[in-house]
């Protein structure tokens, strides 16, 4: 398969580290709330550690930059989906089958994307904001701005850092850089 682009990830340009912040952000967020909640070990694997490794590999790919962060970086993805495809198992069918669809095509697009299979890093763009928007806009309006009650703080801080999570794909999407068509 001809490769179109060199992708690289460089570690010292504003959108990585913005990145990072943000990815970071969402395993304090993570933390704090999980570290209150006393989950099961099943519960704190899959809803803290498999989120947090995630982000660190990914914060890891932004600060060591060059030929290995676009294979960090898919594999922090790689990873990330797996714990959104597992916790859609909680959604309704339809909602579990249609994020289940977003989630793989993220992975595939993000992989082809940053293994020069795909000639433009564009199509990320609305795959990681659409989403983003939607959570902001439509779910979390509805679970937690105006619910009645409105929920505490603390239980908004997983969603929170789901957003982050999104957020911080997205910014990575800009953060990629490309050398041109090679063979």
């Amino acid at each position: 398969m001809k490769r179109y682009f060199n992708v690289r990830i460089p570690h010292r340009c504003p959108a990585a580290v913005f990145s990072s912040v943000f990815m970071a952000l969402s395993v304090i967020c993570r933390g704090i709330y999980y570290f209150h909640k006393n989950p099961s070990a099943g519960e704190f694997f899959v809803y803290f550690i498999l989120p947090a490794a995630s982000s660190l590999l990914l914060i890891l790919a932004n600060c060591i930059g060059g030929k290995l962060a676009p294979h960090l970086s898919c594999a922090a993805v790689t990873s990330g989906v797996v714990f959104f495809i597992i916790k859609a198992f909680t959604f309704t069918p339809l909602h579990r089958n249609l994020c289940i669809l977003l989630y793989i095509t993220v992975l595939a697009l993000y992989s082809l994307t940053v293994f020069g299979l795909i000639p433009t890093k564009k199509m990320l763009y609305p795959l990681f904001s659409l989403p983003l928007f939607y959570h902001i806009f439509v779910e979390d309006m509805q679970l937690y701005v105006l619910a009645e009650p409105t929920p505490p703080f603390f239980e908004w801080l997983p969603e929170i850092s789901v957003l982050l999570i999104m957020l911080s794909l997205l910014i990575q999407s800009f953060a990629m850089k490309t050398d041109g068509i090679c063979n």
